[in-house]
């Protein structure tokens, strides 16, 4: 069995085909952890009945597609809820033309996603893994006029630009060091910045920067000015707009993420030269939680309040039904506006035209930043250890975002949304 992703439909008649509405991930075998094939409802393409109900009609058109199975074969279901259940065919007396009767136990420790992988390791990671991405790359397949005027509020919306930003990429294209420079040292927390990222983990042992023009140089005028939007943003955006979103853990997790990506490219054959955008990558992957929370508060704060405890496929449901768009492609919107490159935009939309192991590290590294610095919002399971490249690169840039700031009092609409 190789590793796959199903997607089908079971029509009210009981027939299964290619579709939408399931969602069946295939795991071979480990060593000493068994086969798993995990069984969902599609979170963006609901049908309509609770996943047990279509159980037997989904393994039997399983197996029609993966041929025999092996012979440790965990099924896994797993219900609205986020409870794991394996999932027991019983084959005697079924045919051909008759499906088999499906009996249900508990994971030995129990229903929720730990008990899964303690049982399964690698392989259900995997397994989970696969049921994310495949949920969200089918919730971006179409566009509907809500989700297109969802887009447009968030791209005239009047607060988010940042002013320098435009000052600076028209002397970046200009290739004017002392332009930048000189634009740069007018903001003394940006021109700081800067100089933190000149002197991070990647240079260890290089000489001291210590002024805004060695860095500058040190850096590539490209990288810096991504560096400046990122600064920029989260000078504006350390409190905002959105009471129940945790700015502070947003950025810390924006530069856990930028930090793994950088330690985890020879994981995934990710060349050096590569580094920088891979870094922005990270920081700046999750920018459309940001846009949304500033844009559209009580969008974000019914969410928030209606994920809080639940585990990552329950929280894709939730944003299914919250949200007109995924929101890779608020993201992704949101960055083309500020003219970021187009590998950074595919990345961060899961397209892998560029590169395609920049996805998949992407996927790890936002696994890892779980663990180093956790974002509760996001649909993402924790990695099971934090590599120790990824903790080495994690301590070297933690200290570029400031402190807390002390939380402004927010309106009492937003408690009442």
């Amino acid at each position: 069995m190789d590793p796959r992703t199903l997607q089908f439909e079971i029509s009210t008649d009981g027939q299964a085909r290619p579709g939408e509405g399931i969602i069946a991930a295939c795991v071979p075998a480990a060593t000493s952890r068994p086969a798993i094939v995990a069984l969902t409802c599609d979170p963006y393409h609901d049908p309509g009945r609770p996943i047990k109900e279509m159980v037997p009609t989904a393994i039997r058109f399983v197996l029609a597609n993966i041929g025999s199975p092996p012979e440790n074969l965990c099924w896994t279901v797993i219900d609205t809820l986020g409870h794991f259940s394996i999932a027991l065919p019983q084959w005697s007396g079924a045919t051909d033309q008759t499906l088999p009767e499906v009996a249900y136990r508990r994971f030995p420790s129990g229903l929720g996603v730990d008990a899964f992988l303690k049982e399964t390791g690698t392989t259900g990671e995997l397994a989970l893994e696969m049921l994310s991405v495949a949920s969200e790359k089918s919730g971006m397949a179409e566009e509907t006029p809500s989700m297109q005027e969802f887009l447009d509020a968030l791209e005239y919306h009047g607060d988010l630009p940042v002013p320098l930003l435009p000052l600076i990429e028209n002397a970046v294209n200009k290739g004017i060091v002392e332009k930048v420079a000189f634009l740069i040292r007018s903001d003394p927390v940006i021109s700081q910045s800067i100089i933190n990222y000149a002197n991070a983990a990647r240079f260890t042992g290089a000489d001291k920067i210590v002024s805004v023009h060695q860095a500058v140089v040190r850096l590539g005028m490209d990288f810096v000015q991504r560096v400046v939007f990122v600064t920029a943003m989260m000078m504006r955006y350390q409190n905002g707009r959105c009471a129940e979103f945790d700015y502070h853990a947003y950025w810390m997790n924006a530069l856990a993420t930028g930090a793994a990506m950088r330690a985890l490219l020879p994981d995934y054959g990710i060349p050096e030269s590569l580094a920088d955008d891979a870094h922005i990558v990270g920081l700046v992957s999750g920018i459309g939680w940001l846009a949304i929370a500033e844009t559209n508060p009580r969008l974000m704060t019914n969410y928030l309040q209606r994920c809080r405890g639940k585990n990552p496929l329950p929280k894709i449901r939730l944003q299914c039904e919250i949200f007109p768009c995924p929101i890779q492609l608020v993201s992704e919107n949101y960055l083309q506006r500020f003219s970021f490159p187009d590998m950074v935009c595919s990345s961060v939309a899961g397209r892998s035209g560029h590169s395609p192991n920049l996805g998949k590290c992407l996927i790890q590294a936002k696994r890892v930043a779980q663990c180093l610095a956790p974002l509760n919002c996001l649909p993402v399971l924790p990695a099971t250890r934090i590599p120790p490249a990824c903790q080495e690169e994690w301590d070297g840039w933690q200290t570029l975002f400031p402190k807390r700031k002390p939380a402004i009092p927010s309106p009492s609409y937003f408690s009442s949304a």
